[in-house]
C-alpha cells in the first residue's frame, strides 16, 4: 500500500509540476539553481531506513505494521526517480516505468507468499484507529511531497489540506493506536 500510494502521489506531483512550469514562463522560480536539490528519491532513503531500522528491532505486530508502510513509501519514492537520477533516462522512459512495474509486482509477489505462509489472521485486530492512522501517514507524505515546492495555489492548497487532514486524523485517533503500540497488546 505504502509503495503504490508514494508512486502515485510522485507522478502526480511530477506531472502537476512540470505542466506549471510550461505555463508560468519566464516568471517560475528556477528549480536548478539550487546547488543540490532533494528529490524524492533522497527522502525515500531515508525512510526506507528508518522503516528497515525498526523491522529490525521490533517484534510487535502494529509496529511491524507501521514500519512496512513507510518502508514501502520510501521503495516507491526511490524507485520512481532511479531512472531519472541513477540511470539518467528520462522521467517516462519506459525504462523507467518498467522498474517501477517490476519492484511493484516483487513487493506484491512477497506480501502474497508472507499471506499464503503465514496467513491473515493478524489483521483481524485491526480496528478503524488502526486504518486510520495508516491513511494518516499516507496523508503526511502527500503533503510534504506537495509542500516540497509549492509552484501553484492548488498544490499548495492540496498540500495543506493533507497535512491537516492527517493532523486531525492523529489527533483523534492516534493516541489509541500509539497507546497500544507502547503497551504491546498487538
Amino acid at each position: 500500500m505504502g509503495f503504490s500510494s508514494a508512486v502515485l502521489v510522485a507522478r502526480v506531483w511530477e506531472y502537476v509540476s512540470l505542466e506549471s512550469y510550461l505555463s508560468c514562463g519566464l516568471s517560475c522560480p528556477i528549480r536548478s539553481s539550487d546547488v543540490f536539490q532533494l528529490h524524492h528519491f533522497h527522502y525515500g532513503l531515508v525512510l526506507i531506513l528508518v522503516g528497515m531500522g525498526f523491522l529490525a528491532v521490533t517484534r510487535r505486530q502494529r509496529v511491524r505494521w507501521d514500519a512496512a508502510l513507510i518502508f514501502g513509501i520510501g521503495a516507491g519514492l526511490c524507485t520512481d526517480e532511479t531512472g531519472l537520477l541513477l540511470l539518467k533516462i528520462p522521467y517516462y522512459d519506459p525504462i523507467s516505468l518498467l522498474m517501477l512495474a517490476g519492484i511493484g509486482f516483487a513487493l506484491l509477489g512477497g506480501t502474497v507468499n508472507a499471506a499464503f505462509r503465514d496467513g491473515t489472521g493478524e489483521f483481524r485486530i485491526l480496528d478503524r484507529a488502526d486504518i486510520l492512522i495508516v491513511l494518516s501517514i499516507l496523508l503526511v507524505m502527500s503533503g510534504f511531497l506537495y509542500l516540497d515546492r509549492p509552484l501553484v495555489t492548488i498544490v499548495a492548497v492540496a498540500g495543506g489540506s493533507s497535512w491537516a487532514g492527517a493532523g486531525i486524523l492523529i489527533a483523534l485517533f492516534g493516541k489509541k493506536h500509539f497507546v497500544r503500540i507502547w503497551e504491546g497488546s498487538g
